[in-house]
């Protein structure tokens, strides 16, 4: 079973504002065992803990209504792309004459290609800025005419991403917005779906807390002379954080967006594309480049989604016995089974560990074919390559902090009489 710090027992508990013995009595755990977990005298699993929440009606299991997630928008930076067409080829899996050019003044940029919502933007006169740097711009239209073209190679959004990161060094995903459609469960069940007319009272009553967020805001309308309770509302749209920050959340009634947007009633756009509401995350520079890195390495990218959201905010359906927070079942449904994800973007020693996975992904089957080659033909084109290869200024800078990095972690091995002895 996996140890966990007691620390994090107590924080969930000061989050409740409860004392111990209030916790205690709620939780269904005895007072010694509380404060023994919480100081670490006794050992604290996270079973036992998603046991303890699990009794105050948080939820760990999946859903039987579980959320369609999409990427939304995706731009990524490329600081040196000289052959913009063998790009193209190589990375997006179309044919460089499908694009169209035109000037633009985007982004600081004076040139752009399109492929429909597929962007591309570069510049005219990049030999002269001595400027070869690229961004790629997928819209929500242009994410959907990707999927087709990977699709059609047979290839997941994981694996695009994953040769980009691996093979493109001077690669910066900028933005990535995911997309959490609550799907429609028919019209008998509507009352089983989260109404985010609610939420907007639950902030007001201080039943939604919030971590690092600090701003919110919240829009809807409809006609004033329509005697319809539907048709003629823009349903309602909730805004959390800041635009300018490098995360903010949306969420929104899709529904009535469909209904307007193809001039159809609610139950028709219900009906035909079956989403109850969308919940939008909007992800930007160093935070976009660390969702990706842990979506590249294997996560899930739903439940990174909606880890991200259980960081952020807590919804609760009222206050119990001794003031606690009773958790929202309707949010719960949708969000409680995904474990708190915080996207740490404070810089980190240098790791060869990115170098390696690029080395195994990239180039361990080749060497092994020059391998196998040489002994066929008697060359030692191998040993050539070995030998051809200097290290840059750049990589002379990583070995120095690697070296020191280690050196001390060594040392602090030796201090605490850990150090490990080969034989």
């Amino acid at each position: 079973m996996l140890t966990i710090d007691g620390k994090q027992l107590r924080k969930f508990r000061a989050g409740l504002g409860l004392k111990q013995k209030e916790f205690a009595e709620v939780a269904g755990v005895s007072l010694s065992s509380l404060k023994s977990y919480e100081t670490g005298r006794r050992e604290f699993t996270l079973e036992k803990f998603k046991e303890i929440k699990t009794k105050m009606g948080y939820s760990f299991s999946d859903s039987p209504h579980p959320l369609r997630l999409m990427i939304d928008y995706l731009r990524i930076t490329f600081k040196e792309v000289r052959q913009l067409k063998d790009f193209v080829e190589t990375y997006l899996y179309v044919s460089f004459n499908e694009f169209t050019s035109q000037e633009t003044t985007m982004m600081t940029y004076n040139h752009l290609y399109k492929r429909g919502d597929i962007w591309i933007f570069d510049y005219f006169d990049k030999e002269d800025r001595n400027n070869y740097q690229i961004t790629l711009q997928l819209s929500g239209q242009g994410c959907r005419q990707m999927e087709l073209v990977l699709e059609r190679e047979g290839i997941s959004w994981r694996e695009f991403l994953e040769k980009i990161l691996y093979e493109r060094t001077d690669m910066k995903v900028t933005r990535i917005d995911l997309a959490l459609d609550e799907l429609y469960r028919g019209y008998d069940q509507e009352e089983t779906h989260f109404h985010l007319s609610d939420m907007i009272n639950k902030v007001y009553q201080h039943l939604v807390t919030f971590d690092r967020l600090r701003t919110w805001s919240h829009i809807g309308g409809g006609n004033l002379n329509s005697h319809s309770e539907n048709e003629d509302r823009q349903g309602i749209s909730l805004y959390f954080g800041s635009r300018k920050s490098n995360m903010f959340f949306n969420f929104y009634e899709k529904r009535y967006e469909f209904a307007q947007k193809e001039g159809i009633s609610v139950e028709e756009a219900l009906e035909i594309f079956g989403v109850w509401n969308r919940y939008e995350i909007r992800l930007s520079q160093a935070k976009a480049q660390k969702l990706v890195e842990h979506y590249v390495l294997g996560q899930d990218l739903g439940n990174l989604a909606r880890g991200l959201i259980n960081q952020e905010m807590e919804v609760f359906e009222g206050v119990g016995k001794y003031g606690a927070y009773i958790p929202d079942p309707k949010w719960q449904d949708m969000f409680g089974s995904a474990d708190p994800l915080k996207l740490s973007v404070q810089p980190e020693p240098y790791s060869i560990d990115r170098t390696v996975r690029w080395l195994l992904y990239q180039v361990s089957n080749s060497l092994s074919f020059v391998e196998e080659a040489d002994k066929i033909m008697n060359t030692q084109y191998l040993e050539m390559i070995r030998n051809t290869g200097k290290l840059t200024d750049r990589m002379e800078t990583e070995l120095k902090y690697l070296k020191e990095s280690y050196v001390s972690h060594q040392n602090e091995l030796v201090k605490g009489g850990k150090e490990w002895q080969v034989t």
